[in-house]
């Protein structure tokens, strides 16, 4: 679908946006709000009306205050039977009643719709509340016209706005990138992504939590979550096997997955991951009911097994930074790490990282 434009400044206006409709065409809001249409005025009638005006007629309108509110006096007039004037305008002496909006000042003073047109106030309201009339009268002597301020003001806000989307975009961007070049390096389980080098866990956007990162010397514990059954048994199991990320020997979590008893489906299975700040998150890997020997169910374990060994590998390389703290045995340690990378525990990029670091390369 074609966008329409607005029939003065020519911005084009999508589905979504607020436009007014005129005779022969469309005005955008910032436009049509440069006139007061409805202050002083019956909303239906003038809404009437604006439905016959073409938007060469309503320019003309919006561009000359006076014209426009002597209109709609004609064409709209507010219904103020039985009702009493809250005030007499400062100006000219005529009968102001609420639904007109008037301009009121600071000092509890009021200007009807009439002089506010005369005097191209009719967007001075916020202006009205900090000043006096007197102020009022002085800037009128030296011709200031308050609905051009008050229009710069809005160009200079939706300036600054504008700076603002654009830098946060910026913001949006660079992090869309950098989490990219994370992913890269990354492994990933479900919407949760293992950097091993940078000892991080970035965990996708969800419906109901925004992305983030985890570093490893947050996490202080974990526990396999496990679930199944026998469907000619009705035995119903459910296994926890917790390993610790503080204190614990590495493996010993995939030692429980696969100790006791074997049961003939899996329903659910999962690792729940314990934070420093008293939160935590599960990362599944089976949610559906599987036969145990199923391959589905062995790949479940099998990326289970990862992750803890994963988990395993950041543990034991921070027990090894604690233990040579005050050991300046290089050669020794970088042993130790050679051990740990034939374990399996870390890879060759870590090893090769903590070896230059002994050394001093």
């Amino acid at each position: 679908m074609a966008k329409k434009k607005c029939g003065i400044c020519g911005k084009e206006l999508g589905f979504w946006d607020s436009k007014i409709s005129v005779k022969d065409g469309v005005i955008c809001c910032d436009c049509f709000y440069k006139g007061n249409f409805y202050g002083g005025a019956n909303g239906r009638r003038i809404n009437k009306f604006i439905d016959t005006q073409t938007v060469t007629e309503m320019k003309e309108l919006i561009d000359n205050p006076e014209k426009l509110q002597a209109v709609k006096r004609k064409v709209a007039p507010a219904n103020h039977h039985h009702r009493k004037p809250i005030a007499q305008c400062a100006f000219c002496g005529q009968d102001i009643y609420k639904d007109d909006a008037p301009l009121k000042f600071k000092d509890s003073t009021y200007i009807c719709l009439d002089c506010e047109a005369k005097h191209n106030a009719t967007k001075a309201h916020n202006w009205a509340s900090e000043h006096t009339l007197e102020d009022f009268k002085k800037a009128v002597k030296q011709d200031i016209n308050f609905n051009n301020i008050y229009f710069k003001k809005q160009q200079q806000k939706q300036k600054e706005e504008e700076q603002e989307n654009a830098k946060k975009q910026a913001e949006k961007e660079q992090k869309k990138q950098e989490i990219a070049a994370f992913k890269k390096k990354s492994v990933r389980y479900s919407h949760y992504y293992f950097n091993r080098t940078e000892r991080k866990i970035y965990i996708g956007k969800t419906f109901l939590d925004p992305d983030r990162f985890v570093d490893a010397s947050e996490i202080v514990s974990y526990q396999v979550n496990e679930k199944g059954h026998d469907e000619n048994k009705h035995h119903v199991f459910t296994r926890a096997a917790v390993g610790a990320i503080i204190a614990g020997t590495p493996g010993a979590v995939i030692a429980g997955t696969t100790g006791g008893k074997i049961n003939e489906y899996i329903d659910h299975l999962g690792l729940i991951i314990n934070l420093s700040d008293g939160s935590d998150f599960e990362v599944k890997f089976l949610t559906i009911k599987s036969k145990t020997n199923s391959s589905y169910a062995k790949d479940a374990y099998s990326e289970l097994n990862h992750v803890i060994a994963i988990l395993d590998g950041w543990k034991a390389t921070e027990k090894v930074v604690e233990d040579t703290k005050d050991n300046t045995d290089a050669p020794a340690e970088i042993r130790r790490y050679k051990q740990l990378l034939d374990d399996g525990i870390i890879t060759q990029e870590e090893f090769e990282a903590k070896k230059k670091q002994l050394l001093g390369l």
